[in-house]
C-alpha cells in the first residue's frame, strides 16, 4: 500500500491497492493511474527502478508499462523467493504462475529473466540493484537531460540471508549485518553523485514503507513505539525519511513536522516541473517549500490509514493523526491481529506526550473526535464523486461484493 501511494499521491484505498498482493495473484497497479515516473517522464526525465516492486505481476501493471524506462529488479517482497525450500511447499497450491527471478525490461517490453530466485540467491538481489543504479549515474551523468531513479531495497525485509561479505560484520547477527550492507549501498549511491560532481543538483530522499514487523522469528525488528507493521500504531507508521540535498536542503535539520509518502509524488512533480493530474483526487501535498526552507511547518494537518481489503467509499479508517493527536476508530495489535473495534467512542492519543499510545484521553477531548469524523465525511464525499478502484487484493472477491 505504501508503494502505491508514494508511486501515484493516492490513497491506498482509493486504488485498490490497500493490501499487498501475494505472488501470482494475477492483479496489479491499475494501468488508469498516472505515476510518478509517468509524470517525471513527461516532464522530460529519464526514468529507471533497480529493486522491488510489489506493485503486480500482469504485464500492464509491472515498472516498464507504468512510467519507467528501464528497470531491474523483483515482483515481489523477499520472503516469496524462498518458498520452494520451505517445509510442505506445494507448486500445485500457487495462485498463478508467480515469477520467482531476479527479472528486467525496458519500457513497452516483456519481461526477461535473468536469474533465478532461492534462499541462497536473494543474499545478492540488493548488491546487484546498487550496481545497476551506480551504472546508470554514471552514464546519465554527462547527459543533459534529467533522470529519476527509484531505487527499493528489499533489505531488512525478512528472511535475513546474509551476504557473505557481510556476514559477521556487526555485533547483531544476521539483521545487524543487514543493516550494515544497506548502509554501505547507499553511502554508494551518494559517492557516485559527487564523484560525477552532480550532488548539488540531485535531490536524495530515503525512507522506509513501514515499520518493523515485530511477530516474525528469527527477523524480528525493534521500535520505541506501540506496534509495528499492519497496524496503524506509531510503531507501523512513523518512521524514518531523510531529504539529503547539498546547498539547497540545510544540513543536520530535524523535525517532527507530519508527512506521508504520498507527499512524495506532490512534492516530486513540483521539483521536476510535472503536471500533476487534475481528474482525479490527488492526496499527496507539495512539501517542496516546507523542504527547502521557506517555512518552518509541513503543509498537512492530518493524515489517515485503510487497513484490509475493504475499499468501499463508507469504509471507516483505522486511524488518522490530526496535528498532535491520534484517533484511533478500530485496531489491530499485529498483521494477524486481533482487532478491536471501538464502540461509540474512538481512542485518542496526543503523541506529543504519549508517542506511545498508552493513555487514551478521548473522553476529555470531544473535538478531536470531532476532527476526525470531519476528516471522514470529506473522505467519503470525495470516494462517491470518485469511486474506489476495486480492491487488487482480492480482486475476484471486491468484483463480487460490489
Amino acid at each position: 500500500p505504501t508503494r502505491s501511494a508514494l508511486m501515484t499521491g493516492r490513497l491506498p484505498i482509493r486504488t485498490g491497492y490497500n493490501s499487498a498482493t501475494p505472488p501470482g495473484i494475477m492483479a496489479g497497479l491499475s494501468p488508469n493511474e498516472t505515476t510518478i515516473a509517468e509524470v517525471l517522464s513527461d516532464a522530460g526525465y529519464k526514468t529507471a527502478m533497480f529493486g522491488k516492486w510489489h506493485l503486480g505481476d500482469i504485464n500492464e501493471s509491472e515498472p516498464q508499462n507504468m512510467g519507467f524506462d528501464e528497470w531491474f529488479g523483483v515482483l515481489y517482497h523477499l520472503n516469496a523467493y524462498t518458498q520452494e525450500s520451505r517445509i510442505g511447499y506445494d507448486p500445485d497450491a500457487e495462485l498463478g504462475k508467480p515469477i520467482y527471478a531476479l527479472v528486467e525490461a525496458r519500457r513497452g517490453e516483456n519481461l526477461t529473466l535473468v536469474s533465478p530466485l532461492n534462499l541462497t540467491a536473494v543474499a545478492f538481489i540488493d548488491e546487484q540493484c546498487v550496481k545497476r543504479a551506480v551504472a546508470y549515474i554514471q552514464n546519465q551523468s554527462d547527459s543533459t537531460e534529467p533522470f529519476f531513479i527509484y531505487l527499493p531495497f528489499t533489505r531488512t525485509h525478512f528472511p535475513s540471508v546474509q551476504n557473505p561479505k557481510w556476514a559477521g560484520r556487526s555485533s547483531r547477527g544476521p539483521y545487524g549485518d543487514g543493516l550494515m550492507e544497506l548502509d554501505s549501498y547507499v553511502g554508494e549511491v551518494l559517492d557516485a553523485l559527487q564523484e560525477k560532481g552532480i550532488a548539488n543538483n540531485t535531490i536524495v530522499v530515503m525512507t522506509s514503507d513501514n515499520g518493523p514487523t515485530l511477530d516474525q522469528w528469527p527477523d524480528s525488528g525493534f521500535s520505541p513505539f506501540r506496534g509495528g507493521i499492519g497496524t496503524a500504531y506509531e510503531g507501523a507508521v512513523r518512521v524514518p525519511c531523510i531529504f539529503w540535498w547539498p546547498g539547497k536542503i540545510e544540513a543536520g535539520k530535524t523535525s517532527n513536522e507530519i508527512m506521508c509518502a504520498a507527499d512524495l509524488f506532490s512534492t516530486f512533480a513540483s521539483l521536476g516541473g510535472g503536471a500533476i493530474p487534475d481528474d482525479r483526487p490527488i492526496d499527496g501535498i507539495d512539501q517542496s517549500n516546507f523542504l527547502l526552507g521557506g517555512q518552518n511547518n509541513s503543509n498537512r494537518e492530518w493524515v489517515v490509514w485503510y487497513l484490509g481489503s475493504e475499499s468501499a467509499a463508507t469504509t471507516m479508517p483505522a486511524a488518522i493523526r490530526w496535528h498532535q493527536f491520534k484517533i484511533h476508530f478500530k485496531t489491530y495489535d499485529s498483521f494477524q491481529g486481533p482487532a478491536s473495534e471501538y464502540g461509540q467512542i474512538p481512542a485518542v492519543y496526543n503523541i506529543e506526550m504519549d508517542p506511545r499510545e498508552e493513555h487514551n484521553i478521548a473522553g476529555e477531548h470531544d473535538f478531536v473526535v470531532n476532527a476526525g469524523i470531519k476528516i471522514y465525511r470529506g473522505l467519503v464525499a470525495s470516494m462517491r464523486q470518485y469511486p474506489n478502484t476495486p480492491s487488487r487484493a482480492f480482486p475476484n472477491v471486491a468484483a463480487t461484493a460490489g
